[in-house]
């Protein structure tokens, strides 16, 4: 099939404005004129008169039959089946050569001009022509694969790209936000971190008693905002969630002093993040960078204190006594402690590429998740191995870092 039918269709319309104008005046020397005249206003009988014309003459001179009509491939969008015309019927034999410009039927019903079917000709040829789209992806020519053409088709509109799921973001070590940190534990977290500065910031004294511990939760509201982020689990203000992380991030920007300068700024952040987790986001709000990481929103140092917070009160306040009635603070505990040694473990702090301190946060990892399974099936015994795992991995950590 031709690859440009530019030129062609030109000298098609030319053809047609020519004969419409004089074959009219040619009716009277013969049927071939008079087919010619009658068809001229129609591409795909002009073809056809065109190519019975062709055949004849070659027929004529190299003195045997024309062959049968060859099976013909759609190209369309809409269809990608294979048209065969149907075989030629003995009657259609036994009558004998046809004129070239004589429209006849044979006894199957096939219409025919001259000795060409009319139905091996597309209604529309020229788009036909035009449509290079492969079919079942493979457009096949001389034995050789071809890549896939998009479609000329000018009445339909270009297709867009399959919409696809942004995917997961899986923390280093296989594990995804979803397996470390399951939603309903980000967001008791969060809700427990609001009441904490809710209650701090109300006045100047008890930010005052309360500052030191302001530092390490807003950076835990940080790294949480940013997994909510990427988590595939969904949460209420989770389309907001980049501007909760920014506010946090703001209210570690400067060191922390005593007095009403601080808190009072302190408190328009809180009362802005408030709003933000009640879905009525303030719209003054500056626009957060989405270059951010876990890093640049949350110092390792404030992260690390609020895992210490949690190996205190794992330590401390569960008893093989009380184990059954403390499931439910181990088990948030657990996974606060697992999930933030993760996220010191990444790429963004720096240490990604150290196989020693990220084989120290796996350990906690796996601990961590221990005792939250231990928890849940009631093995106090099992809980306290698992503790004591993590507490071993914390303290030569410590002893070849902190200390380095």
């Amino acid at each position: 099939m031709p690859t440009s039918h530019k030129g062609s269709r030109e000298k098609v319309k030319c053809f047609n404005m020519s004969c419409c104008d004089k074959m009219r005046s040619s009716r009277s020397r013969g049927s071939f004129g008079l087919a010619v005249a009658e068809s001229t206003c129609r591409p795909e009988i002009l073809f056809a008169v065109v190519c019975a014309a062709a055949s004849t003459f070659l027929i004529g001179c190299g003195g045997g039959e024309a062959p049968p009509p060859a099976a013909v491939q759609s190209t369309t969008n809409t269809d990608s089946t294979t048209v065969t015309p149907p075989p030629a019927s003995s009657n259609s034999a036994s009558n004998g050569p046809r004129r070239q410009n004589e429209r006849w039927k044979d006894a199957n019903g096939v219409e025919y001009l001259g000795n060409v079917p009319l139905d091996v000709f597309f209604d529309q040829p020229y788009t036909v022509a035009s449509d290079t789209t492969p079919l079942n992806g493979v457009a096949s020519t001389g034995g050789q694969s071809l890549p896939a053409a998009p479609a000329m088709n000018n009445d339909s509109p270009p297709s867009a790209a399959p919409a696809t799921d942004p995917p997961t973001t899986v923390a280093s070590g296989g594990q995804s936000w979803d397996e470390l940190m399951p939603m309903t534990v980000i967001d008791e977290e969060i809700t427990s971190i609001r009441n904490f500065l809710n209650q701090s910031l109300q006045s100047v004294g008890s930010y005052n008693s309360s500052m030191l511990m302001v530092p390490p939760n807003a950076a835990t509201v940080a790294v949480l905002s940013g997994i909510v982020m990427q988590h595939p689990e969904d949460i209420s203000w989770k389309e907001d969630a980049i501007y909760i992380r920014d506010l946090a991030k703001k209210m570690n920007e400067d060191t922390l002093k005593r007095g009403k300068k601080d808190q009072d700024r302190l408190l328009k952040l809180f009362e802005n993040m408030a709003d933000t987790l009640n879905r009525s986001r303030p719209a003054d709000l500056d626009e957060p960078s989405a270059d951010d990481d876990f890093s640049t929103v949350a110092e390792m140092r404030y992260v690390m204190m609020r895992m210490s917070q949690a190996e205190t009160k794992l330590k401390t306040e569960v008893n093989e006594g009380g184990f059954a009635s403390k499931q439910d603070m181990v088990k948030h505990e657990s996974t606060i402690l697992g999930t933030l040694a993760k996220v010191i473990s990444l790429d963004d702090y720096g240490y990604g590429d150290d196989e020693e301190y990220v084989g120290y946060a796996q350990r906690i990892v796996e601990g961590a998740k221990a005792a939250v399974n231990a928890a849940e099936g009631g093995d106090f015994d099992t809980y306290e191995l698992a503790l004591s795992k993590v507490s071993t991995a914390c303290q030569e950590c410590h002893a070849a870092y902190k200390n380095n």
